[in-house]
């Protein structure tokens, strides 16, 4: 009977280990002290961490994040080139960089700039990125505060050197959050302009978002000066203390439901515009089968996303006439339907466009659907219907970006749309979160096997 490996076998083991050891420390301590040009990227990953000293750990994810900071400064010079590159008349660097970045369109705009401004004005900061001596959050923020500066001979220069000066020099660590502020003092005290001037601008910015949170929740920020914010926060603080001490919600709860009750008792249907002809209301597409109860697949809420099916039938219950439900095929996830010679789309044709495909049809483009046109896919001019098939909402910045630059784009079978560059590179965007591509659910007592595939076969 074999109760356990023989003393040898755990010798060979433990040969084995001491080896596995050796070795990567050898590769690690070879890479300490090489740049990262130089070292093998390839052999630093295939190094295991558990094979090393908890020192050596550190060392090892030292080395890793140089490498990471030294390929990000190559990005951005790529980057940087496929900007100054770009001759053409819409300027559309801004999409080929999203598209393979799956980035907004707004981030790789930002990029553009940014890696233009480290490549051309602050060549320290780009070469300290490659370097490993900081990372591109740190250069984002340098090139950031460049920006704000006047254009006056070597005040750039003279502003680079002060900022990377407590990092490249002096070896002290910052977080990105603490740079930020060194960044803003060394921009202050180059800045000629005054501080109301520079508050009038901001002022200028002020703006309302909404972003997309967890578990059906989301955040409405607001950007306001610094006045207002604190005075709205205050009269929702006063008015929420005013209600019964025996109300159960916490002191939040309650201002975020006075919040809520105070925007829409202001701000009624009634009293602002209707875009596309429709008024302001929120949009939930729900299967039908989900409405009815006999099943929980999730709803989408338009400009949000998924959301849980009991939310969405609580909404069918509400009887204010704020949202509009659009019901969908249990089986496919496609809307349930709603002149081709006219150049116009009616307004049934608008509605059933603008529910099916929730956004801008550019793969990397947020824009809501409210803020969209109709678009025809096939011009109009060369014969396009108006119709569903041949419709699509689109941004006006991506309706007219395939006017005349090689760019175009198409609606398939499973509801996306697949676009061409002009350098013939094809990107498919994701389509509407409610479809179901490729194997349609099957229904109680039907076979799997009944559900055909659809690979992206154009719309009819």
């Amino acid at each position: 009977m074999n109760d356990g490996p023989a003393d040898g076998d755990h010798a060979a083991a433990g040969s084995v280990a001491a080896a596995a050891g050796s070795a990567a420390a050898g590769s690690l301590a070879a890479a300490l002290g090489q740049r990262p040009p130089e070292r093998d990227s390839a052999t630093l990953v295939a190094v295991e961490p558990s094979a090393l000293s908890e020192s050596e750990q550190v060392d090892l994810l030292t080395v890793l994040e140089e490498q990471c900071r030294w390929l990000a400064a190559a990005k951005l010079r790529v980057v940087a080139a496929i900007a100054e590159a770009d001759r053409s008349d819409r300027r559309l660097a801004e999409e080929s960089v999203s598209l393979v970045l799956q980035i907004s369109g707004r981030s790789a705009q930002r990029m553009l700039a940014e890696a233009s401004t480290l490549r051309q004005d602050l060549p320290a900061t780009m070469a300290a990125l490659a370097a490993g001596r900081l990372s591109a959050g740190h250069a984002q923020v340098v090139a950031e505060g460049s920006w704000r500066l006047p254009d006056e001979p070597g005040l750039v220069a003279d502003y680079e050197q002060s900022v990377l000066a407590p990092i490249v020099r002096d070896g002290s660590t910052y977080t990105v959050p603490q740079f930020r502020q060194v960044v803003r003092r060394a921009v202050l005290a180059r800045d000629p302009s005054t501080a109301e001037q520079r508050h009038q601008a901001a002022v200028a910015d002020r703006c309302v978002a909404v972003t997309a949170d967890d578990d059906g929740m989301a955040w409405l920020t607001a950007y306001l000066p610094a006045p207002e914010a604190q005075l709205l926060h205050t009269r929702l603080t006063a008015g929420a203390t005013l209600l019964p001490a025996t109300d159960p919600r916490t002191l939040d709860q309650r201002r975020a439901d006075l919040f809520v009750d105070g925007m829409l008792a202001g701000l009624t249907p009634e009293s602002v515009p209707k875009p596309r002809g429709r008024r302001p209301a929120i949009q939930v597409t729900v299967a039908a089968d989900t409405l009815l109860g006999l099943d929980d697949e999730p709803a989408h809420l338009t400009g949000y996303g998924p959301i849980t099916a009991g939310a969405a039938r609580r909404l069918a219950a509400d009887e204010s006439g704020t949202w509009r439900r659009l019901l969908t095929d249990p089986d496919t996830g496609a809307l349930l339907d709603l002149s081709p010679d006219r150049y116009r789309p009616s307004q049934r044709l608008r509605d059933f466009v603008s529910a099916r495909d929730d956004r801008c049809a550019f793969p990397t483009c947020n824009q809501p659907g409210y803020r969209c046109e109709y678009d025809h896919i096939a011009p109009f001019a060369a014969g396009g219907p108006t119709t569903r098939a041949n419709g699509a909402l689109a941004c006006r910045r991506h309706n007219q970006a395939k006017a005349g630059t090689g760019w175009s784009y198409r609606h398939t079978r499973d509801g996306t749309f697949v676009w061409q560059t002009a350098t013939g590179h094809r990107y498919r965007g994701g389509g509407p979160p409610w479809l179901r591509r490729g194997r349609p659910r099957p229904r109680s007592g039907s076979p799997d096997d009944q559900a055909s595939q659809v690979d992206g076969d154009d719309a009819g």
